[in-house]
């Protein structure tokens, strides 16, 4: 006989207990005139998570779950790390915070009352205040969508595990520049972290939690951040 090495989990969304976190939906990664697109990187199986982050976003304002936006970036190639010599066409430009490329996509519709979290390393928690973030609003199980699966997404989601919190992926809501990759990430994840969802279940789970009541814990902005990062500069 056999035993299965794991069990699939599935974690319940609990009202005023769960948040979005979208990972590094920026106009670099996912636009056809930023930094990855304009540099030859086939950028549409990241390009499919546009429309599903949407569809979440517009869920979670309809249930006043609030939601976390990351920008990852660097000054300079220097502070990019290792990432950077990992990805040459990075060694000019792309990613540079205070361009048009660092900001949010758009169309996204990233608002004043969501939360933001400036990384400049694959996981959103590594020397951030996310953490803080979610402590303060109580979040204990963390939707989480963006780019890329592999990287950003799986290292957040890993590091959301590690802090005792439940990590759901949302499989449409992800995408990569090596689609040969995104499938086995998100079986690394169910297998060992997280647990992965399909964006139709996250929706109906989402539409099943009762409105808060106005005045809730986590419906401002943080405290002294900037609502929007990096708006009005220039595009480069």
């Amino acid at each position: 006989m056999t035993t299965r090495p794991y069990a699939p989990i599935e974690w319940d969304l609990v009202p005023t207990r769960t948040a979005l976190i979208v990972i590094d939906a920026q106009n670099d990664f996912l636009h056809s005139e930023g930094w990855y697109a304009l540099r030859g990187v086939d950028i549409e199986h990241m390009r499919r998570c546009i429309e599903p982050i949407k569809q979440l976003v517009a869920a979670c304002r309809a249930r006043d779950v609030p939601i976390i936006w990351t920008l990852h970036g660097f000054r300079d190639a220097q502070d990019g790390g290792w990432l950077v010599s990992m990805r040459p066409f990075l060694r000019e430009g792309g990613l540079r915070i205070g361009t048009w490329g660092y900001e949010l996509l758009e169309e996204l519709g990233a608002g004043d009352r969501d939360r933001y979290v400036v990384k400049n390393r694959l996981s959103a928690f590594y020397q951030t205040n996310l953490e803080l973030q979610l402590r303060a609003i109580g979040a204990e199980t963390v939707l989480i969508a963006g780019v890329l699966t592999n990287q950003c997404v799986a290292a957040t989601s890993k590091d959301a595990m590690f802090r005792d919190l439940k990590p759901i992926v949302v499989e449409e809501a992800t995408g990569t520049t090596l689609p040969h990759l995104h499938a086995p990430a998100l079986e690394m994840m169910r297998v060992g972290w997280a647990e992965v969802r399909g964006l139709e279940a996250s929706l109906q789970a989402l539409r099943a939690l009762p409105a808060r009541q106005a005045g809730a814990v986590g419906e401002e902005s943080h405290p002294g951040q900037d609502p929007l990062p990096g708006q009005d500069r220039v595009r480069a």
